[in-house]
């Protein structure tokens, strides 16, 4: 019974005489009882193999099957490739050996279907190893880089000089002022001025907490021109752009605002330092796994061969001429 039958009010035994090629079909007929409205508190589900056919195998297929599709549905990241629960090739090949009655050739084809989904797994196992060693390269790079800012950040925190309250100070050409607004002022019209000139190239304005201010004008595509200010640290070039509605107490807001997040930025690139090694330490432990299910697939690749060579010296031994009768 399958689709469509809709007896499970009385169904008290559910018998499988066969077995079918899919873990949904089996599912579908055992849906025919365990049926919400089944008068029967207890139901009984019996399944048949008969020795030295192809049951077992069928029912190992199944299970095989199952399996991938419970792994696929638990959301497993350990599981990477599923196979084709319902690949006709498989099966038709099953079939074919069935109906041959050469029990070789069922082995055969069972060890075809295994020998492809091994190969499978280690094809994945191999593009796995690749992957790690892209992501050790990575977490390396990721490490080297935050060691360099790390140490760009210790010497910028010995060379940057207050400028909170009334100790700032910003130093424009040969001036020194101490005036925020007039030092925002006279900053924005030589970046505005710049932008007018269309100039590409950099020049020194003046500097500000111990960092000099270079204003870089340039052309970021064809019709196009810009200015920004860059805020020379130690092996990093903070760059702040300007747009048109920019005022010259956000300017200086912005240049004190980043002059203060050198502390966060320690803080961020030792956190970067500390996931990257996490992550090294996790891929390296990973790299260079074997396969491991190498001995299983030799060990069928094996008895495929012996296989082969059999059915070989049964088909020579049958085209053998016979001699003809008097």
């Amino acid at each position: 019974m399958g689709t469509g039958v809709n007896v499970q009010l009385r169904l008290k035994a559910l018998h499988h005489l066969d077995v079918p090629w899919l873990p949904s079909q089996i599912e579908q007929r055992e849906g025919r009882i365990e049926r919400q409205g089944n008068q029967h508190d207890e139901i009984e589900i019996y399944a048949y193999a008969m020795l030295g056919s192809m049951d077992a195998t069928m029912w190992q297929n199944n299970e095989r099957k199952a399996r991938f599709i419970a792994a696929a549905l638990s959301g497993d990241r350990s599981i990477r490739t599923l196979e084709d629960a319902g690949s006709q090739a498989n099966q038709f090949a099953l079939a074919k050996a069935i109906a041959s009655g050469d029990s070789r050739l069922i082995q055969k084809a069972g060890l075809t279907g295994e020998i492809a989904r091994l190969e499978r797994q280690r094809a994945a196992h191999f593009d796995d190893q690749l992957n790690v060693r892209r992501q050790i390269a990575t977490a390396r790079s990721d490490i080297a880089a935050a060691q360099d800012r790390l140490a760009g950040i210790a010497q910028d925190l010995t060379r940057r000089t207050p400028t909170r309250g009334d100790a700032f100070t910003m130093t424009l050409e040969d001036r020194v002022i101490s005036d925020r607004r007039i030092a925002g002022t006279l900053l924005l019209s030589k970046v505005r001025l710049a932008e007018r000139a269309r100039r590409v190239g950099k020049h020194l304005v003046g500097a500000i907490g111990g960092f000099e201010l270079v204003c870089r004008a340039r052309r970021p595509f064809p019709h196009g021109f810009e200015a920004t200010l860059i805020l020379k640290r130690t092996g990093y070039d903070h760059e702040l752009a300007i747009d048109p509605e920019q005022t010259p107490m956000g300017l200086i807001a912005r240049l004190e605002h980043a002059l203060e997040r050198f502390e966060a930025e320690r803080e961020e690139q030792t956190r970067r330092e500390q996931d990257a090694s996490a992550r090294l330490a996790g891929y390296e432990a990973r790299l260079g796994e074997p396969f491991p299910l190498q001995g299983e697939l030799d060990d069928k690749l094996a008895r495929m061969a012996q296989l082969e060579a059999d059915l070989a010296a049964k088909n020579s031994g049958s085209s053998d001429p016979q001699p003809l009768a008097a």
